[in-house]
């Protein structure tokens, strides 16, 4: 099993996996989980890695999905993410929004459609891909809401391995806790 962290705290807990195993052997770890409906390799492998992160966290739980497409159970609120080798999911009572995204230049080379000119320079990988985490971990707290990432407004910050970044959006501010994972970066928000 590649649980790669938990983080708990009052209002929520977050659980990360790392991808090492084949899809044959997260297969056999969930056997009651079907995934003939998925067609690649890489999206069975990411779905039932977010099925074991929810049965160690809370074991007989169901994810279905709402007519926008966000994930929902029961009793309880969760965002998803997954990315590159990383799976990632959030629970709490209250609103949540989890982003795991791998550091790359793609989040560089777009950054004119997700930044507001003149903002956060100088804009490093690093930094618009942190940037990009906390704006879908806002855009998955509002998961009904049609949402133009420009109106998402991200704080100033310093890039570090972990830390708080403040966001405001529709006149409200969110506060997002980060923490760089390897390669990634792992976003997320609880309101």
């Amino acid at each position: 099993m590649s649980l790669h962290d938990i983080i708990k705290k009052n209002e929520y807990t977050v659980a990360i996996w790392e991808d090492s195993e084949s899809l044959e052997e997260l297969i056999n770890l969930n056997p009651q989980v079907s995934t003939k409906h998925l067609n690649s390799s890489k999206r069975k492998k990411e779905y039932l890695s977010i099925r074991l992160l929810l049965q160690t966290i809370l074991p007989n739980s169901q994810i279905s999905y709402n007519k926008y497409g966000g994930p929902e159970l029961d009793n309880k609120n969760i965002s998803i993410s997954h990315s590159k080798g990383l799976s990632a999911i959030i629970i709490s009572d209250k609103k949540v929004g989890v982003d795991i995204e791998k550091i790359s230049n793609q989040t560089l080379r777009l950054s004119t459609k997700f930044i507001n000119s003149g903002r956060h320079e100088p804009l490093t990988k690093e930094k618009t891909t942190l940037i990009w985490c906390c704006k879908e971990a806002i855009y998955k707290l509002y998961v009904n809401k049609k949402i133009d990432f420009k109106h998402i407004l991200i704080d100033n910050f310093c890039t570090k391995n972990e830390g708080k970044i403040k966001a405001k959006f529709n006149d409200k501010t969110h506060t997002l806790t980060y923490k760089r994972i390897n390669n990634h970066f792992l976003v997320y928000v609880c309101k």
